[in-house]
């Protein structure tokens, strides 16, 4: 049940709908996976939900990005047991992706397909992010559109160069916990070179030139409507 809190918050199912789920997995064998952003009971529309006890048969698994050697063996396997060994090119992905699995994946298939098109091409990392981008884009819309106001200012500080108010560094240290924010010998970044591409897409204020970003980003939206 992907996106579980749509239901937690959801004033249409009380209690003792949370109490049938919990009989049939009592009763019958049933298994539950649920996914959600954060604690299903920090995110119940009452608290009589959130004392159910329909959560005490859930064990908690909290989905974090690769380590650094996971994410080297997922660029460097398949692609290489399919003849388009992109080891030479990890840094560059890592980089353009950061650690999450699926924008890792998303790199991992730009490179592939366009290496696999033309094995003995000169790289044109440009056109491979900008298609990178387009096709991440949405997604970085999604992740962007559930941060709080609070972590999209410090996010989108850190993407300008700009300093984060001292009553708001503590929001840094989730932020650090779930990835987006990548802790350094000289301070906090972000956790890759296209979300902060996006973060700087996100805080153009200037009327003047346009930036390659928006360029994409009018192309999708184009292709949207």
């Amino acid at each position: 049940m992907d996106e579980f809190e749509l239901i937690t918050r959801n004033k249409n199912f009380e209690e003792d709908f949370f109490s049938f789920l919990r009989s049939l997995a009592n009763s019958f064998r049933v298994a539950y996976i649920t996914s959600s952003r954060d604690e299903l009971q920090q995110m119940c529309h009452n608290q009589d939900i959130s004392d159910s006890p329909f959560f005490n048969i859930f064990s908690n698994l909290p989905l974090r990005p690769f380590s650094l050697g996971e994410a080297m063996e997922l660029i460097i396997g398949p692609s290489k047991q399919e003849g388009v060994p992109l080891e030479p090119f990890a840094e560059e992905i890592i980089n353009l992706a950061g650690l999450f699995p699926f924008f890792l994946q998303i790199a991992c298939s730009n490179y592939f397909e366009y290496f696999a098109d033309d094995q003995g091409a000169e790289p044109n990392f440009q056109q491979i992010k900008n298609n990178f981008m387009e096709e991440a884009l949405p997604h970085y819309n999604f992740v962007w559109e559930r941060f709080d106001g609070v972590e999209r200012e410090n996010l989108s500080r850190i993407a300008l160069g700009k300093e984060i108010s001292t009553k708001y560094q503590y929001v840094n240290d989730g932020l650090i916990r779930r990835g987006y924010l990548v802790e350094t010998n000289v301070g906090v970044k972000l956790y890759s070179d296209a979300f902060k591409s996006f973060l700087e897409m996100k805080g153009f204020r200037s009327g003047g030139e346009s930036s390659m970003l928006e360029s994409i980003f009018g192309r999708f939206k184009r292709r949207r409507s």
